[in-house]
């Protein structure tokens, strides 16, 4: 009988032991390495790589949640905060930066009568810094940043801008005496653009880029390089009344062989009362 008695304690006292290992949930880890959150709808998954004394150390756990509410995330320091991206359904949220590079030629749009613009050698080129933010996969990448363009318009050799009296620019003839004429607009600008891409395929060679750009055109003058009776001129006309704000609509694809773009501006490029009611159109390359 005593034997009965002793062997039951033991049972119990392993019984004990093994409910006690059972319900402890505490799990110290020192010194480690990295560790990796992923929280799905329904479930997380904690991944430890890395601990004390132990590089190859790999520590997986996944935790069944009920709800998305169940889930809180605090972080107390900000200092290496640009280190940590949240994940959402396996995907990424997460920022960057890129440099875009557009080089085209240029025209004017519902431009009247005589005023003849040509589109080569005309052209368009900017370079723009871009902070890119990326929600959630790298399929659709919001953008916003600040850059310069420069943009040159060519017209006919037949006249030249000038201004009126009243600051009005418009065109006259060259005189009869006068050859290798040449004249054009040049316009400067500090560009913020706001667009957004779209990716078709995993490979990225196929993207659609939509959004507007804020121009604030800064300079802009005429110039006319002429020969008369074996002397060569070269002037310009500046405040010639440009508007000093005007929106871009931007539509580029890059495709596997060459990146494209088409860059129109519905507002006028004169102020009103100023000059010919025109608008600026560029299509060319998009890097």
């Amino acid at each position: 009988m005593k034997k009965v008695f002793m062997t039951l304690a033991l049972l119990g006292g392993l019984c004990t032991y093994a409910v006690a290992e059972t319900v402890s949930d505490t799990l110290v880890i020192e010194n480690v390495d990295r560790v990796k959150i992923e929280t799905r709808d329904t479930v997380q998954r904690i991944v430890i790589s890395g601990a004390k004394d132990d590089p190859d150390f790999h520590y997986v756990q996944r935790i069944a949640i009920p709800d998305s509410s169940a889930v809180r995330r605090t972080i107390k320091s900000v200092r290496d905060f640009n280190k940590i991206t949240i994940k959402k359904n396996g995907k990424e949220s997460k920022f960057g930066s890129s440099v875009h590079v557009n080089l085209g030629l240029n025209t004017m749009l519902s431009a009247p009568d005589g005023y003849d613009f040509k589109m080569w050698p005309s052209f368009d080129f900017g370079v723009s810094l871009m902070l890119d933010w990326t929600p959630y996969g790298k399929m659709n990448v919001w953008s916003i940043g600040f850059g310069l363009d420069w943009r040159k318009y060519r017209m006919s050799n037949d006249t030249y801008w000038m201004k009126t009296l009243n600051d009005v620019m418009q065109l006259a003839p060259y005189g009869t005496s006068v050859s290798n004429a040449k004249t054009r607009l040049s316009v400067f600008s500090l560009q913020v653009p706001l667009l957004y891409t779209h990716t078709f395929d995993r490979n990225e060679d196929w993207k659609l880029t939509l959004g507007g750009i804020l121009n604030f055109n800064t300079g802009a003058h005429a110039e006319r390089h002429y020969k008369s009776q074996g002397e060569v001129y070269d002037i310009e006309t500046q405040a010639i009344g440009q508007r000093p704000v005007t929106i871009d609509i931007l539509v580029a694809l890059d495709t596997p062989v060459l990146p494209i773009y088409c860059k129109y501006c519905p507002m006028k490029f004169f102020k009103d009362d100023r000059g010919p009611k025109m608008n600026q159109l560029s299509i060319g390359f998009w890097f």
